[in-house]
């Protein structure tokens, strides 16, 4: 006689692959029909699939860790180019692995400048990653952290007209990375926030003063 714990180690995994299977069907036709909405929402707003950009893979890189970039397009905004792409990575705990994907936006500058990092600040972060530039706005300077290598630079860039302009838009953190101005977040991206973080960072390069972009930008050549 076939004993009960024998009958249900035939059926329990074909009961789980009855269920499972039908799941993995489900979330691979929502994966391709909201990528189709997303590129018919870049198509509308005028972007190209492009290649991933090895540069940009790079300032991503720098932010998180070695991934790859994908689904980036290209475009521009308001006569800046600009492109958006999605990029993944892996981190390991133990024996445990973890996928994460989040998106960069970068929009071109009329020059290339020396990096500079606004980040959200935190215990964690200063432990971690140390001194940053403190500005005379204390309430800019208790939310943020601003590291560049020149504090006179930094100092230049960030005057109260930006530091007014990054305390309305907090949800944004950017780097300046050569001849653009790179933004990120979480997930992968979505046009309307593309397009919603594509008018801050407009305005964010509007406000670089020109003495800056005469003093320390150099022609770019992207």
């Amino acid at each position: 006689m076939i004993s009960l714990q024998a009958v249900l180690s035939l059926v329990l995994p074909l009961v789980g692959a009855a269920v499972v299977a039908p799941l993995l069907i489900w979330n691979f036709r929502r994966r391709r029909a909201a990528l189709a909405q997303r590129a018919a929402e870049a198509a509308a707003a005028g972007w190209v699939l492009a290649p991933p950009n090895p540069w940009l893979e790079e300032v991503a890189a720098g932010l998180y860790t070695h991934g790859e970039a994908t689904e980036m397009y290209a475009g521009d905004y308001r006569g800046r180019g600009m492109c958006v792409f999605d990029y993944t990575y892996t981190t390991s705990s133990g024996k445990t692995q973890q996928t994460h994907t989040v998106h960069l936006v970068a929009l071109n500058l009329p020059a290339s400048l020396p990096p500079l990092t606004l980040m959200h600040d935190s215990g964690l972060r200063r432990a971690l990653r140390g001194r940053d530039l403190q500005l005379e706005n204390e309430q800019f300077n208790e939310r943020f952290r601003v590291e560049c290598a020149d504090d006179r630079y930094g100092s230049a860039v960030m005057h109260p007209r930006m530091m007014e302009c990054v305390l309305q838009n907090p949800g944004l953190e950017w780097q300046i990375a050569g001849n653009a101005l790179v933004s990120w977040g979480t997930g992968g991206f979505a046009v309307p926030d593309v397009l919603a973080r594509l008018e801050a960072m407009s305005r964010l390069i509007d406000l670089i003063p020109s003495f800056v972009l005469r003093d320390y930008g150099q022609p770019t050549f992207r």
